[in-house]
């Protein structure tokens, strides 16, 4: 939501965190979707004009009947169907960021038992290697677009 009213007022990170009195550092952190204190949250309230529950809320439905929605690309769309992204589970990037690390880590895993065991496991392992890439992509496309 940070991000979103920064961009809406056209300003850079470093300007928001000038204006908060906060680091560059703590701005990206809380646009990242880290927990922010009490006492950012009031600078950046302060400066941005909102009430402190508006920069805590969270965006989980994405409004796909917009001219910018139908610009994405078809598969990073395809990975948001359904009316919202909460069915999924994955409504906040932290969210495909930790089941990307844990299906990647997970394949890595299964991968290496390919050695050991039958050489079936290589196919899986590459399969959820292949998986947690695919969800990194889509996490990348999400910054770009913004859609966090």
């Amino acid at each position: 939501m940070l991000k979103k009213l920064r961009e809406k007022r056209k300003w850079s990170q470093e300007q928001l965190a000038t204006m908060a009195g906060l680091s560059i550092r703590t701005v990206q952190r809380i646009e990242s979707g880290h927990r922010a204190s009490l006492e950012s949250l009031k600078s950046l309230a302060s400066v941005l004009e909102v009430n402190m529950s508006t920069l805590e809320q969270e965006i989980a439905v994405i409004d796909k009947t917009t001219e910018e929605w139908k610009k994405l690309p078809l598969l990073f769309r395809l990975n948001f169907v359904g009316s919202e992204i909460e069915w999924l589970g994955l409504s906040k990037r932290r969210d495909w960021i930790r089941s990307e690390m844990l299906i990647s880590g997970a394949g890595c895993v299964t991968f290496l038992l390919g050695f050991v065991f039958e050489r079936e496991y290589f196919v899986a392992g590459f399969a959820m290697l292949a998986i947690g890439y695919a969800m990194s992509l889509v996490t990348r496309l999400g910054d770009k677009y913004s859609i966090w």
